[in-house]
């Protein structure tokens, strides 16, 4: 049975985590940041302000909570803006497409808000994320210490 390979069975919604589920995809997924998730920040807070302050796009596979991009929404500025604050993937369900599915209705999302640009933070040693939000349109605007702050205009493809 190939059910958790197959993106077909994964499931895609908005803010349906809760905050213990939000914070266990978070524990899970934390080894795979550069420097681990967990060494940077207070994961249980972390989580609760996800689950508090932004919108989150969730993969879903049965139950479990198997991706996760959560975005804070800025509409009172103008241009009004959006930043990526974690794009997380489980190990055993990564190169499925999923990261970019997620993003992919947060960009959707975001524009029927009123959102022009969108930007995230990343680490430059990650090669796999970077060329992910290269591909997706994001371009380099600055570097702060070891992370780039990548940035997306929005609504400039239809």
């Amino acid at each position: 049975m190939e059910s958790t390979r197959t993106p077909q069975s994964v499931q895609y919604t908005i803010s349906r985590a809760t905050r213990v589920e939000i914070l266990e995809h978070l524990e899970a997924c934390s080894g795979q940041f550069q420097p681990p998730l967990a060494d940077r920040v207070d994961l249980p807070s972390y989580a609760e302000k996800l689950f508090r302050r932004s919108v989150t796009w969730e993969a879903w596979h049965r139950e479990k909570l198997v991706g996760l991009v959560a975005c804070y929404l800025d509409l009172e500025t103008q241009p009004a803006k959006a930043f990526v604050s974690n794009v997380s993937v489980l190990q055993a369900y990564r190169s499925q497409g999923i990261a970019r599915q997620l993003m992919a209705c947060c960009h959707r999302e975001v524009m029927q808000r009123g959102v022009q640009e969108i930007a995230l933070e990343v680490s430059a040693g990650n090669a796999p994320a970077i060329a992910l939000y290269s591909k997706l349109g994001y371009r380099r605007s600055a570097t702060k210490g070891q992370n780039v702050l990548m940035q997306l205009i929005l609504g400039t493809d239809g």
